[in-house]
C-alpha cells in the first residue's frame, strides 16, 4: 500500500468517502460554495463557516489544523510538497507587469472594435448615452468601463493562472468581521468590498498581500490625475482589508499608480 495512504488510514480509518470535485474558476459545482460566483481559484478550497457560508480566515479554523498537517505529511511522503507563502518581490513585479499589459490590451481591443483601429471615443461623447443595442450603463464612460474591465479580467485570469494560480483572485467579495477582525470571503453585499484584483497567500484569499483596481479613463480624463476624492475613499476602504502594500490603481496610460 502507498505510504501516504497508510498515514491517512492510521489516523482516520479507511478512506471510503468519495473525493469532492475541485472548483474551477468561478465555481460551478453544487454545494455550499456555489454561491461564490467569484474567480477565487484555489482559494475557494478554504474551510467554510456552516452558519454563514463564508470562507473563514486562518485564525477561525484551528479545528482543521490536524487534517492540514496530515495532508502536508502525505504530500511530503509522495514528494509533492506545496510551498505556501506570499509572492516575493520578483513575482509581485511579474504579476504587476501582466496586470498592466492586460489593461492596455483590453483598452485597445474594445476601442478598436467599437470605433475603428487606433481610434477612441471623443471626450464630448463620454457622458452621452451609448448608441449600441445592448447598453451596459447609461453613459459611454461607464459602458466602456464595463467592457474594458471584462476584457482585462479575461486576460488577467488566463495569464496569471499559468504562473501564479494559487495566489490571485479576480473580483472577490470580502469583508472584515466586526467581532473577530478577520477577513472573510462572502456573498453578502452589506458591509463588504469587491476589489478588482487581489494577490494573496497561497490558496488563502483571506490573507491579502496586495489589492489592485483597474481604471479606464474616457476622453480628457486620460491625462487627468486618477486619484479623485471618490477613488481615494474607495482605496482607503480596501486598505482596511490588510495587506503588505497599499492598494494601487492600474490604468492603460500610467500603469501602476500608487498614492
Amino acid at each position: 500500500m502507498n505510504k501516504a495512504v497508510i498515514v491517512l488510514a492510521v489516523l482516520f480509518g479507511p478512506l471510503t468517502a468519495p473525493a469532492q470535485p475541485q472548483l474551477s474558476w468561478g465555481g460551478q459545482h453544487a454545494g455550499a460554495r456555489t454561491q461564490f460566483h467569484q474567480s477565487c481559484g484555489a482559494a475557494c478550497g478554504a474551510p467554510v463557516n456552516a452558519s454563514t457560508g463564508e470562507i473563514l480566515a486562518p485564525g477561525a479554523v484551528r479545528a482543521g489544523q490536524v487534517l492540514e498537517k496530515v495532508i502536508q505529511a502525505t504530500e511530503a511522503l509522495q514528494g509533492f510538497i506545496t510551498v505556501s507563502r506570499f509572492l516575493d518581490e520578483a513575482q509581485k513585479k511579474a504579476v504587476e507587469e501582466i496586470l498592466v499589459a492586460c489593461a492596455k490590451e483590453a483598452n485597445t481591443q474594445v476601442d478598436d472594435e467599437l470605433f475603428g483601429k487606433g481610434r477612441s471615443l471623443p471626450d464630448s461623447e463620454c457622458r452621452k448615452e451609448p448608441t449600441v443595442s445592448e447598453k451596459l450603463a447609461p453613459t459611454w464612460r461607464r459602458h466602456l468601463g464595463k467592457l474594458k474591465h471584462a476584457a482585462a479580467f479575461e486576460c488577467i485570469q488566463r495569464r496569471l493562472s499559468e504562473k501564479f494560480p494559487d495566489n490571485f483572485s479576480v473580483e472577490p467579495r470580502l469583508r472584515k468581521d466586526d467581532l473577530t477582525k478577520e477577513v472573510l470571503l462572502t456573498d453578502r453585499w452589506e458591509g463588504s468590498l469587491q476589489p478588482d484584483i487581489v494577490i494573496h497567500f497561497t490558496r488563502n484569499i483571506t490573507r491579502v498581500q496586495c489589492i489592485y483596481d483597474l481604471k479606464f479613463p474616457c476622453g480628457y480624463d486620460v491625462g487627468a490625475n486618477p486619484w479623485t476624492a471618490e477613488v481615494v475613499a474607495q482605496m482607503t476602504s480596501y486598505a482596511r482589508l490588510g495587506g503588505e502594500c497599499l492598494p494601487a490603481l492600474i490604468t492603460p496610460q500610467r500603469g501602476i499608480v500608487s498614492q
